[in-house]
């Protein structure tokens, strides 16, 4: 079942413009494959220990991914908090 929309109804507007938004849902190829390589080593009934250990190396490699993605965010927020001052 299709519902049709009205043509006299306004399109909905972001809340903000275009250049202020930020890209948190686009989902990078990269981080999937990562991700999805991490579920999988976590899942496994009864691992091994090369296992665990391969899970605990695909661990800190996010970990740090993600450091490294807060890092550059809070240099930018720095960056642009001493402009504003």
């Amino acid at each position: 079942m299709h519902i049709k929309t009205p043509a006299h109804v306004p399109a909905p507007h972001a809340t903000l413009p275009a250049n202020e938004r930020g890209t948190r849902s686009l989902i990078n190829a990269n981080d999937a494959a990562r991700w999805l390589e991490l579920a999988d080593a976590a899942l496994r009934l009864a691992p091994t220990e090369a296992q665990v250990a391969k899970t605990e190396v695909l661990a800190r490699k996010e970990q740090e991914a993600i450091k490294k993605r807060i890092r550059g965010t809070a240099e930018k927020v720095k960056r642009q908090s001493k402009s504003t001052h």
